[in-house]
């Protein structure tokens, strides 16, 4: 199939976005040029009327977000723009950072389930690598006593995770992070379909799972071990698509998490979980979760994907079809 379309998108009104030609107007013309039918914009952001946002969060409210709809051209050279965004979903507090009558205003909306390098707002840290830095404080403490227990803990609080996990792994041999991660991305989304503001937003206005089971911020080599635990429970994941297909909701096939080329994806662990969550009845969209006009591009990745998934035409969501 030739994929004609793409709905996960962030121009420069996402924070993480730092190309400068990334503008509304720019994604327009580069969508025209590689004759997509449909595109998407999908910033992030978080309703200010939702308590509990990130710091990274805050300056992304919805009054802000609609900036990028009023900076569609009259002009779209042919393609449908469509107006959405990409909100959070923090599964370790069951938090959805939308409410469905603030969903009702997009077009569409993408939800992800596993921006697992989002710590202890997305996901809790893994206890391991917790008690990992109450050690490290503790040391501190003993190393220099004349900071204080605050200061100490915070000091251990700078590290960044993985550093402490390989900490972890260099004394006590290893650390199972792998293995809460998947067991993460399960409950995760379990919990999302069960959420009373995402039923309803899924009730109200086009709703997508963003990159469905992918753990975010992970190497490689961490991506194939996670894939390994999840497609180890393929009845699970059976059951948790087909809760999703009964809800309407859709999943987007994320172009930058399929990362083994290799025969046509054929062993790739995202085609995997999606092959599954086709047999479940879930339909799909496809985007490149670009943050720059460029990645654009990658879209034509999706031609051997969808044909690797066994996605048809029939099998994509109505509102991109």
């Amino acid at each position: 199939m030739t994929v004609k379309h793409d709905i996960h998108t962030h121009t420069l009104f996402s924070s993480c976005c730092y190309d400068p030609a990334a503008t509304v107007r720019g994604f327009i013309d580069r969508a025209a040029e590689l004759g997509h039918e449909i595109l998407g914009i999908s910033n992030h952001l978080w309703d200010e009327k939702v308590p509990g946002a990130s710091g990274w969060y805050k300056g992304q409210t919805i009054d802000y977000g609609f900036e990028a709809k009023y900076a569609i051209p009259a002009d779209t050279r042919g393609v449908k723009v469509l107006f959405g965004t990409e909100t959070e979903y923090c599964g370790m507090t069951d938090t959805l950072g939308m409410l469905a009558s603030t969903a009702a205003r997009f077009d569409y909306i993408l939800v992800p389930h596993t921006h697992t390098h989002m710590k202890n707002f997305v996901v809790a840290e893994n206890p391991d690598i917790s008690a990992e830095r109450k050690k490290l404080a503790a040391e501190l403490e003993g190393v220099l006593p004349w900071i204080t227990k605050d200061l100490a803990s915070r000091m251990a609080g700078v590290l960044r995770h993985n550093e402490v996990r390989d900490m972890v792994k260099g004394r006590d041999g290893a650390v199972d992070d792998e293995r809460y991660i998947a067991d993460f991305c399960f409950s995760s989304f379990e919990s999302l379909m069960k959420n009373p503001e995402f039923v309803k937003c899924a009730a109200a206005v086009p709703t997508f799972v963003a990159h469905p089971f992918w753990a975010c911020g992970q190497t490689r080599d961490e991506v194939h071990k996670i894939f390994g635990f999840i497609l180890a429970e393929k009845d699970r994941l059976y059951a948790d698509f087909s809760a999703c297909a009964a809800l309407g909701v859709g999943l987007d096939v994320n172009i930058g998490t399929y990362i083994d080329p290799e025969n046509g994806y054929a062993d790739d662990g995202m085609v995997a979980v999606m092959r599954i969550a086709k047999e479940a009845g879930c339909r799909f969209t496809f985007g490149t979760d670009t943050h720059s006009v460029k990645g654009l591009d990658e879209i034509r990745r999706g031609d051997a994907i969808a044909d690797a998934i066994g996605i048809g035409r029939d099998d994509l969501a109505e509102i991109v079809r």
